[in-house]
């Protein structure tokens, strides 16, 4: 009879990469509709190079924003980082990237497990939750079912340009 010592710890160990990726993804989903914390908003008025006009928010009523959180050794975040800068273009002043590492506390708050994780943030409730690589479609898809209201620059020709709205 053959030694099945080797299968069973490979089966064992892809169970158990499978049942960490569940938990990272079920305990983001559990942050939905959550109200947005202090430190958060703090945190996004305080990173560098923003645009302290847009980004005053008065209320967490007033917080439209997508947050990122990364790390600096994340070979996932570095992929997601063009599809982001994307984004930052076409919604000036509306997303933030945070780092685990700067932002430690926060992130514990949050119960942030995996980078990257993106925070869907409307009238200063968490909507939405995306951990790990997310397209750049479905996060433009979600971002204007989510914000119907806020118009995307047209970068290509530096005018505004209509939402298109899901059915």
């Amino acid at each position: 009879m053959p030694d099945m010592t080797v299968p069973a710890v490979l089966f064992a160990l892809v169970l158990l990469i499978l049942l960490g990726q569940w938990l990272v993804v079920r305990r983001a989903k559990s942050m939905r509709g959550q109200t947005v914390p202090e430190q958060l908003v703090h945190a996004c008025q305080s990173v560098e190079g923003s645009d302290h006009s847009v980004n005053s928010f008065e209320d967490r009523s007033d917080m439209n924003v997508l947050v990122a959180f990364d790390a600096p050794n994340c070979g996932a975040c570095r992929k997601m980082a063009p599809a982001l800068a994307n984004i930052a273009e076409r919604y000036p002043g509306r997303v933030f990237c945070l780092s685990v590492v700067e932002h430690r506390t926060l992130a514990q708050t949050l119960r942030i497990m995996g980078t990257p994780t993106m925070l869907l943030v409307r009238n200063g409730q968490i909507v939405g939750v995306f951990v790990g690589i997310t397209p750049l479609s479905r996060l433009f898809q979600r971002l204007q079912f989510t914000w119907p209201e806020i118009v995307p620059v047209d970068t290509s020709s530096g005018k505004l340009e209509k939402p298109v709205i899901p059915l």
